[in-house]
């Protein structure tokens, strides 16, 4: 190999890989051949070389290569939506736990202490009858747990409900009833993560709730879930795959949506009530929209070209 071949070698080695497997060769020849006596690239050649690959990255980033069909992460986040959002019952449970312990029945009926409760019975009715494949049902069901995310945000917004930290919830939620209705379906979602993406979520969700309860508020234990539940959510959905990765970004709302209000609070404090809704609900969809995460146009699964 020539000290000129290997020179462009090296700044080929910038594009994506898949990119180069199918073009690179091609490339290599067309730029050796153009290159005549010399025995290196030029400077503008070489800077060339590398904003080109910049910008095909970039294009990837927000899916105008084309290369992301987001009706497939969709259906991931169908089957496997329904799991992760099981995690949102942690501060519930931990609830539940010390009113238990407290034997503080006389003081506080568990209701009190555990309001949303029948938010979370609803969306682990959801997950069993996605991995049933009963997928009409779970939609209905996803919907009716949906809307009782909403109901809670109006009539119990002292408890804990409509702040910031909790819209990833409510987005997540919202998208994986709308993945559940109009995208390709679970059977599409399985059929991208096998089975093992599935039993891979359900543990980590078991892992997070169990350090989430046990862990209550304490920064270390609070820390070490929220590397379980990112490094989790992204090897359950494929984090080798531009769509699973995607499809992670929405299943990981909730947590982004923390890191965005521990943000708020370090940097603003107390923000007003639309700026907090424009924060925690308009900018994680913006970002989706910008990622390719999310179709442009939601439109009825058909059948799919091969």
């Amino acid at each position: 190999m020539s000290g000129l071949e290997r020179r462009y070698r090296r700044l080929l080695s910038w594009y994506p890989r898949d990119h180069r497997e199918r073009h690179g060769e091609e490339m290599l020849v067309v730029l050796v051949s153009g290159a005549g006596d010399r025995d290196r690239p030029t400077l503008r050649e070489s800077l060339d070389l590398l904003w080109a690959a910049v910008r095909l990255h970039l294009r990837r980033v927000v899916a105008a290569d084309g290369g992301v069909d987001p009706r497939d992460v969709l259906a991931i986040v169908a089957l496997l939506g329904p799991v992760a959002l099981l995690t949102g019952a942690t501060n519930g449970v931990h609830e539940i736990a010390w009113w238990v312990k407290a034997d503080a029945l006389a003081e506080m009926p568990w209701s009190e202490q555990f309001p949303d409760a029948p938010v979370w019975v609803l969306w682990g009715v959801v997950a069993v009858l996605v991995l049933r494949g009963l997928r009409r049902t779970a939609a209905f069901f996803a919907w009716s747990a949906t809307a009782g995310f909403v109901l809670l945000a109006v009539f119990l917004p002292f408890q804990r409900w409509w702040i910031g930290v909790d819209a990833g919830w409510v987005l997540t939620g919202l998208l994986t009833a709308a993945a559940l209705t109009w995208s390709p379906g679970p059977t599409r979602g399985r059929a991208l993560v096998g089975g093992r993406g599935i039993v891979v979520l359900a543990v980590t969700v078991v892992v997070a709730g169990v350090l989430g309860v046990l862990g209550y508020r304490e920064p270390l234990a609070e820390l070490l879930r929220f590397a379980v539940l990112v490094g989790g959510t992204l090897a359950a959905c494929g984090i080798g795959s531009r769509v699973g990765r995607r499809a992670a970004l929405i299943l990981l709302l909730p947590s982004v949506t923390t890191v965005l209000s521990f943000a708020q609070w370090l940097v603003l404090g107390r923000i007003p009530f639309a700026a907090e809704v424009a924060v925690f609900y308009g900018l994680p969809i913006v970002v989706l929209l910008t990622l390719g995460g999310l179709p442009r146009r939601i439109r009825r699964a058909g059948p799919r070209r091969p």
